[in-house]
């Protein structure tokens, strides 16, 4: 009886290490640098948009969740706070591109600089398209 002790002990304990260990790794993981990594595709937002509008889920198969590189002219810009929203091409249905805010802390001078009309290059991750926003990209940089 004492042996069936142990090994029930063991085995919780075993299972609570599993346990803890699932938790940091899916709660603890590092952010994703889009800064950092190589554009999956560069293309323009209005090409962006047009791929979007005319074929939502090949287009979301094929740039989803990718680094995309897009260059195109500013329509809006909207600050709140610390959190800055730029939107190519079009106000209601261009790229939206979202920055976030430790970035525009760290290059509050680079993203204070963009003015409605300017060209600019954008890279972000992209996360779609919303009826309301366009195309959506996030974690955006300018490279």
């Amino acid at each position: 009886m004492k042996k069936i002790y142990k090994i029930l002990i063991y085995l919780t304990l075993f299972g609570l290490l599993c346990g803890f260990g699932v938790y940091l790794y899916v709660f603890h993981k590092p952010h994703r640098n889009v800064g950092s990594e190589k554009p999956a595709f560069t293309l323009t937002a209005s090409e962006l948009i047009k791929e979007f509008s005319e074929k939502e889920d090949v287009t979301y198969k094929l740039y989803g969740d990718k680094a995309l590189q897009v260059t195109g002219k500013i329509a809006d810009i909207a600050k709140k706070g610390n959190d800055i929203t730029v939107i190519l091409e079009d106000k209601s249905s261009g790229v939206s591109c979202s920055f976030e805010a430790e970035y525009f802390q760290k290059n509050a001078e680079k993203i204070n600089a963009m003015k409605v009309g300017d060209d600019v290059t954008v890279k972000g991750k992209c996360d779609g398209f919303d009826m309301i926003m366009g195309v959506v990209l996030t974690r955006c940089v300018v490279p």
